[in-house]
């Protein structure tokens, strides 16, 4: 593993203290915690909007905070982008004004890519001259994480940058840091306490909480780790999947090519032959071991069991389809009852209407 980030820093405010040491690998690093439990102070540190009260922190190499050795480099030098929850942008510039402050004050030397392409790769074209007052909130955060790249930084943090957005605008932008970690080769630090993101995006994560690491690994360890059971919302967990638009089955629904497997979903919006991203709830998703006859479901997948996580209440069942995993929960009772075991070849069946299109119409 190549190290982005390595911390050992302590931060305290009044009853509340965060200790953490760590490090960060490339790649997307997934911060993973309940509320209050330390996560935007990691980041904020990281960035150099708080100033750790002891430790040491370095970002590729570079000491930019060390209270033994007196460096503290200030934000604007430590060459790192950030993404707040609430986008925060200049309300008295257009869009493209706000993306134009951090490119020009980045060296020619040190730009990645050029403001066209970062306006096209983000779908900015019709809003570019707009005020930012005049945005949806999805909009806004497209801007914020287009005002971060344009100043070409050398690490990406992103605090819950999602919260508060629809699913089309999650599903767009999930895709595009995606697009962005791999094609820009750029490490980021995403916070969140979004299971169904971390499994999503996540290469790694590491878990705090009351400002202490609890445990840090494969992103999969949120659905199987006793010690992080009590504070992950396992309800809401959902499949958040990428594949290529095959085309319309009939006038309200499509098919979507993911790995090898095709799968039938509502209406999409996107062309045949380009990228669409959607949601399967974990939940909605009935196992079976024998293939079913005259069922009125359009999804019956033939899967693999690739790994059974046994959490506090479901289990989830992690299946493997054609160079794919798609996560299925159901209760520990129904794990026993049908003699589930790792390795088990199983039908998966997904209604129609249970596969969510995220994509931006």
């Amino acid at each position: 593993m190549t190290v982005s980030i390595q911390l050992n820093v302590t931060k305290k405010y009044g009853g509340f203290k965060l200790v953490i040491q760590t490090v960060i690998g490339n790649g997307i690093t997934g911060i993973f915690g309940p509320s209050a439990s330390g996560k935007s102070t990691l980041l904020n540190c990281i960035a150099g909007f708080e100033d750790p009260d002891g430790g040491q922190i370095t970002l590729n190499s570079k000491t930019v905070f060390s209270s033994s050795s007196k460096i503290n480099i200030s934000p604007e030098k430590r060459r790192v982008g950030y993404v707040h929850q609430h986008s925060a942008l200049f309300p008295h510039l257009t869009v493209r004004q706000n993306l134009e402050f951090g490119y020009n004050l980045t060296e020619k030397y040190r730009r990645v890519g050029n403001l066209e392409d970062i306006v096209h790769l983000l779908q900015l074209e019709q809003i570019i001259e707009r005020g930012v007052t005049n945005l949806s909130g999805g909009e806004r955060q497209r801007v914020a994480l287009a005002r971060s790249l344009a100043a070409s930084p050398d690490v990406l943090l992103l605090d819950e940058p999602l919260a508060s957005l629809d699913l089309p605008f999650r599903g767009f932008i999930l895709e595009k840091l995606r697009e962005i970690s791999r094609g820009w080769n750029l490490d980021m630090v995403y916070v969140s306490h979004s299971v169904s993101e971390m499994i999503a995006l996540a290469d790694s994560v590491i878990v705090i909480r009351n400002g202490m690491k609890v445990v840090e690994g494969n992103a999969s360890l949120l659905l199987n780790n006793s010690s992080v059971a009590d504070y992950v919302d396992y309800g809401s967990f959902e499949n958040i999947l990428q594949g290529v638009v095959d085309g319309s089955e009939d006038e309200n629904l499509s098919a979507l090519t993911i790995g090898d497997v095709r799968l039938i979903t509502p209406k999409l919006a996107s062309e045949k032959g380009k990228q669409a991203t959607v949601s399967i709830k974990a939940s909605d998703i009935i196992v079976s071991k024998y293939l079913p006859a005259a069922i009125s479901a359009r999804n019956i997948l033939k899967a693999n069991i690739a790994s059974i996580n046994h959490s506090e209440n479901p289990t989830f069942i992690d299946c493997e389809i054609g160079g794919w995993v798609l996560t299925a929960a159901i209760t520990r009772q129904s794990v026993l009852d049908l003699g589930l075991r790792t390795s088990d070849e199983v039908y998966l069946i997904i209604k129609a209407t249970s596969v969510i299109p995220m994509e931006l119409y």
